[in-house]
């Protein structure tokens, strides 16, 4: 199922701010964290004109059973509750809900993992290589990220990178 990975701004050289979530639990295992997340919503900004957006991951299991990821870039954190203000925090929105943030967070590169089938990709899994760190993000009821300090191996077959 391409959900239109095509049409979705480049992240290349952006900032990935942080991580907002309805609700966020966070745990340490295997020298990893690891964040479960309702409802993830990630902010990015340009580096080059400061604009920023949002990308609301959100999952669903299709006729085989397998948990697939949606990504929806939007212009606000919808649907988190959050307000404008420009003359309390200019060029952001204040958010109501969980947060975690990453140092060393400028984007190098975004791959998308999952499956083909004839004409039609489906997305499982994404890999975010920032600055010295990864994060992962996988489909499921509860969506997993995880932050290695490695590139991990066997998330599947690559279907896009950007």
């Amino acid at each position: 199922m391409n959900k239109g990975w095509n049409k979705i701004r480049q992240l290349k050289g952006s900032t990935l701010m942080g991580i907002y979530s309805k609700q966020l639990d966070v745990s340490l295992g295997n020298k990893n964290i690891v964040l479960h997340l309702v409802v993830p919503i990630l902010k990015i900004v340009s580096q080059d004109s400061n604009e920023f957006w949002y990308w609301r991951l959100e999952w669903f299991e299709d006729e085989v059973g397998d948990d697939l990821l949606i990504i929806n870039e939007q212009e606000t954190p919808e649907p988190l509750r959050h307000t404008y203000e420009p003359d309390i925090a200019p060029n952001q929105h204040l958010v109501f809900g969980s947060y975690f943030s990453l140092e060393n967070n400028t984007i190098k590169k975004v791959i998308g993992y999952g499956y083909e089938d004839k004409d039609d990709k489906s997305l499982t899994t994404l890999l975010f290589e920032l600055e010295e760190l990864y994060l992962t993000i996988t489909a499921g009821p509860i969506i997993i990220g995880r932050i290695l300090d490695k590139k991990p191996n066997n998330l599947g077959k690559q279907i896009f990178v950007m």
